[in-house]
């Protein structure tokens, strides 16, 4: 079962041009998949971790040969357009409003601040393309870092500027999921407004 996982991973990254890195390059650093987009590769034991410098995307999590993160089998990884699943950022707005929808954070590359085996630092700051749709002074930094149970992400946005600004901020998150039938969501829903799209 374990080794039919790993082909049919094989087969999905094959897809969209990504390579494996052979186990002298394991480590941590910026690789380049076929379509000349950036990433790097988190490792830590048997699980791995790979994230693309367009959009600071989480495009893979895989942990003793599961794949945990999804991305859409329609995803351009050439940087065409912004990368469809994974983790993808929203950020400085979810959803419609006065700039483009969901913001421009996963529309450019993000800078890659520190990198180790299991942890990559990544920063977005203000460019000429976001200040044409957002003028304020920000400093975003994404960490993802590869645990021995986990993947752990935090964001943090800093306001180096003098003026106040109001954000918004998600997780656009996309998971595999092995089956419908096992799918269950929990929490205190009753009573509450829900959109199902």
């Amino acid at each position: 079962r374990n080794a039919a996982k790993l082909a049919s991973r094989g087969a999905w990254a094959e897809k969209r041009g990504v390579t494996e890195a052979s186990d002298e390059a394991s480590s941590s650093s910026t690789l380049t998949n076929d379509e000349g987009l950036e990433y790097v590769k988190l490792t830590n034991g048997d699980s791995t971790a790979d994230i693309y410098l367009l959009g600071g995307v989480v495009t893979s999590y895989v942990k003793e040969g599961v794949e945990y993160i999804a991305v859409r089998p329609d995803a351009k990884m050439d940087g065409s357009k912004p990368i469809s699943g994974g983790l993808s950022h929203c950020w400085p707005q979810f959803g419609p409003g006065a700039i483009q929808q969901h913001g421009f954070a996963r529309n450019i590359n993000w800078n890659v601040a520190s990198v180790s085996d299991d942890e990559v630092e990544l920063t977005l700051v203000p460019n000429d393309y976001t200040k044409e749709m957002w003028d304020k002074e920000f400093k975003c930094t994404f960490t993802v870092s590869l645990k021995d149970d986990q993947l752990d992400t935090k964001m943090n946005v800093e306001n180096v500027g003098e003026d106040a600004f109001d954000f918004q901020a998600a997780l656009h998150s996309y998971f595999t999921v092995s089956s419908l039938e096992n799918l269950e969501i929990t929490g205190s829903f009753k009573g509450k407004d829900f959109l199902n799209k």
